[in-house]
């Protein structure tokens, strides 16, 4: 059945559907709704529908709605629309919609089935966030499958594990996926009517980054046992634990493992303490100790070379050298 179809059924059974209304304004936002209709002004004939059923719900108003979705292409929140019409109806007895009206929202929900696109989703991490164009998903609650183009536009909540189904209007749609410490990834595609299509989507991480400074200006900083440069110095590493060593002549090194996460940065300050080496490595030490252990070699040379040593012309003075 077409749109014009229901158009005509509205003008005939407007009494059948708010002759109980609640309240005048309910009674003024469904006319307004058809006479919108006839005019085929969808967007203003679904905000006066959506009007009246706030005010006094009823699953003729319901089922208007979602001829105004259908009508205007949103066919994800029209399959919704007309499921919750007969739902509604069932509700009420069975008698709330006319058996007409319940035989077009069953054929509109044959019809919109086989519109609907089914994208088959496996994400890589788990629990990224799903957004289409700009909107979450929302759960169906009687099958496993989501729905795009639903929900107010927000942040899209964590995907589910494993594959999933998500059904989508036909034509060109945006598709987000996003979680902290990844880069997020984007597919842009156009789909055909009825189409079922895969697609396996892996974020990829995030470096972390160490904002490396030093007490000491020039300090050379060693990361993972490579040199990355003199102090402060930015450094990116994939995420997990990482040594930080800071050297700088005189003073004694600096050492810290780090913790990072991906898309992270964090701040690490090396404070260089003075060294405080032993007497054994100042060089004055090691200056007065050759010149004591040159004298003990004399010293001891003289006490013990042997007696029988003759002496060599002492000269004028009387002196002489001694000689072994």
């Amino acid at each position: 059945m077409r749109p014009l179809v229901v158009v005509v059924f509205l003008l005939l059974s407007s009494s059948f559907a708010f002759a109980q209304s609640k309240t005048a304004e309910a009674d003024a936002a469904f006319a307004q709704g058809k006479a919108l209709v006839n005019q085929a002004q969808w967007a203003g004939a679904l905000a006066a529908f959506e009007r009246a059923r706030e005010l006094s719900p009823h699953p003729i108003a319901t089922f208007n709605i979602g001829a105004c979705e259908r009508a205007m292409g949103r066919y994800t929140r029209a399959f919704r629309t007309f499921a919750s019409a007969l739902d509604e109806n069932a509700a009420a007895g069975g008698n709330a919609l006319p058996r007409d009206l319940v035989s077009d929202a069953k054929g509109f929900l044959g019809e919109l089935d086989r519109l609907l696109v089914r994208l088959t989703l496996e994400v890589t991490p788990e629990g990224s966030r799903v957004t289409v164009d700009g909107r979450p998903l929302e759960k169906n609650a009687k099958s496993p499958e989501y729905a795009a183009g639903i929900r107010p536009p927000g942040l899209g909540d964590p995907s589910p594990r494993g594959p999933f189904v998500v059904l989508l209007d036909p034509g060109m749609h945006v598709i987000t996926f996003a979680r902290p410490g990844f880069e997020d990834a984007v597919v842009r595609q156009n789909f055909s009517p009825g189409n079922s299509v895969s697609r396996r989507i892996e974020l990829t991480q995030l470096p972390a980054q160490i904002h490396i400074s030093s007490s000491q200006p020039r300090a050379i900083v060693r990361v993972d046992g490579m040199d990355v440069g003199p102090a402060p110095v930015d450094v990116l590493r994939p995420a997990g634990s990482h040594k930080v060593v800071v050297k700088h002549p005189g003073f004694e090194p600096y050492e810290a493992r780090v913790n990072l996460r991906a898309g992270e940065q964090t701040d690490l300050r090396a404070s260089l303490v003075e060294s405080n080496p032993s007497i054994f490595s100042r060089w004055w030490f090691w200056t007065g100790a050759a010149i004591l252990v040159t004298g003990a070699v004399v010293g001891t040379y003289a006490i013990t070379r042997p007696d029988n040593r003759e002496p060599v012309g002492g000269g004028s003075l009387g002196w002489g050298v001694v000689v072994p």
